[in-house]
């Protein structure tokens, strides 16, 4: 009996010109924005491999130089990102996409497309292909189940189905299966097409990792449509006009894709605030100067370790040290940064735990919160990869200063400063390598989100079956 309502459900919408007129034009704004990525994603990924190429050369030929100078004058890398970026974005707009790695400052990403777009900063320039599938189609499944019993019910044919003893349930299943069938004809193609795009973009040997993550990108994008269909017909089955179930429909749309995100973002904003890049660093620069729990400032432990040193080496000026006490100065430095540094990193990340939990709450009212949480994990483009891109980074940099402030002890005699680097040495520093991690380790970090989309479409199904318990005609 499903099936036959189904079948005939797909017949009359198929000969219905207006939804395929809506089909096809979803399925090419999926696809245009899809190719936009492409173009952004391949100009991107050349000028990244321009840019890597270039900060290594300005790096060997900086020429001679005192090693702590060529700390300062550092090195640049560059975030990798996986080709699914081209479909799903993510943060990359307003996160930055390179680095600038110099001594004793933890980097921040610069160079975020965003602040050179106005389109960007407006919020006009993210209609992702990801986005639209998710936010077009999400519109599409309510509208089409919210019409899909009320209906036949205004035309009489529900009544006639009942009447022949056909089961509520089994009618509201075959309108579910059929609109369904009706979604995937032109958002399976989009959605294909953008996933085979991905994979031929990828690198080689990453294709199965990005197979994977890209339909676990539309496992969760069909989680919401369905969610959102079921949830259409259950206020179809409810509803007593057309009208009032579009109207509802309509509001209950606006609630998940436009009221719940900017809900976020001000609760994000009213009770975890994230502090602006002048007031981390002025924090980190007091605890680094005055102390903190009890550990004195800079300037009195190197006093402390003046006389330390001196002690060590058994003599009573820092002339007559047989190694450079530069060196052990600057190494010293460089080590009570990275601890002031990882005690202000450690609170910034307790805020953005804090945002993370509260984005989680409000995916439980909004499963389009969650999807867009996945999409970007899976695209590689969410925060947790680019966190362990960052941490990369200023381990490495943590590295290459060690060397240049070892270099600087080794070369030197007593409290001399000056000395010399040369091409040799800046070839020492190896070049910074990075991997994006597997498709594990991103569903490790949506679990649960994907655990809430697959909550919601369970509740969208539980209210379709008591809507259909007393459908009447």
């Amino acid at each position: 009996m499903i099936g036959s309502v189904a079948r005939r459900e797909l017949a009359l919408q198929l000969r219905d010109g207006r939804l395929l007129m809506t089909g096809a034009v979803l399925l090419l704004a999926v696809l245009a924005a899809t190719a936009a990525g492409w173009f952004q994603f391949d100009r991107a990924r050349a000028e990244r491999e321009h840019f890597i190429a270039e900060a290594r050369q300005q790096w060997l030929d900086q020429g001679a130089r005192h090693p702590h100078r060529a700390a300062h004058f550092g090195a640049y890398v560059a975030m990798p990102q996986l080709s699914l970026a081209m479909f799903e974005p993510g943060l990359r707009p307003f996160a930055g996409q390179t680095l600038w790695l110099e001594a004793h400052d933890r980097p921040a990403f610069a160079n975020i497309p965003s602040e050179d777009d106005l389109t960007l900063q407006t919020g006009l320039g993210v209609a992702s292909g990801s986005a639209i599938l998710q936010m077009l189609g999400g519109l599409l499944a309510l509208t089409l189940g919210a019409l899909a019993i009320v209906r036949d019910r205004e035309s009489g044919v529900l009544r006639l189905a009942l009447a022949q003893g056909v089961r509520p349930r089994a009618w509201a299943g075959g309108k579910l299966l059929g609109l369904a069938t009706v979604l995937a004809l032109p958002l399976a193609p989009a959605a294909g097409l953008a996933l085979a795009a991905a994979a031929f973009a990828a690198a080689p040997g990453t294709r199965f990792d990005i197979l994977a993550r890209g339909l676990l990108l539309l496992a969760a994008d069909g989680l919401l449509l369905l969610a959102l269909l079921a949830a259409g017909i259950a206020i179809s089955a409810v509803a007593r006009s057309s009208r009032g179930a579009l109207v509802a429909a309509l509001g209950l749309w606006v609630g998940v894709f436009v009221l719940a995100p900017r809900a976020a973002a001000t609760l994000v904003e009213r009770f975890a605030p994230a502090p602006t890049l002048q007031v981390y660093q002025k924090a980190a620069g007091q605890a680094f100067d005055e102390g903190y729990g009890g550990k004195p400032g800079y300037a009195a432990q190197l006093k402390a370790l003046e006389a330390e040193t001196l002690r060590r080496y058994g003599v009573t000026r820092l002339d007559d040290l047989p190694v450079g006490f530069s060196g052990i100065r600057m190494r010293h430095m460089d080590a009570w940064s990275t601890e002031v540094d990882d005690r202000e990193y450690a609170r910034l990340l307790g805020i953005y735990e804090a945002q993370a939990r509260i984005r989680m709450g409000v995916a439980v009212a909004s499963p389009f919160v969650a999807a867009r949480s996945v999409a970007q994990g899976m695209a590689g483009m969410d925060w947790a990869h680019h966190r362990r891109f960052l941490e990369a980074a200023e381990a490495y940099r943590r590295g290459f200063g060690l060397q240049m402030n070892t270099l600087l002890e080794r070369r030197v005699r007593g409290s001399r400063w000056e000395t010399d680097g040369d091409r040799s040495d800046w070839a020492a520093v190896a070049p910074f390598r990075y991997e994006t991690p597997g498709v594990g380790w991103a569903l490790a970090r949506q679990a649960g989100f994907l655990g809430l989309l697959a909550a919601w479409c369970l509740a969208a199904f539980a209210a379709l079956a008591i809507a259909t318990r007393r459908l009447r005609p």
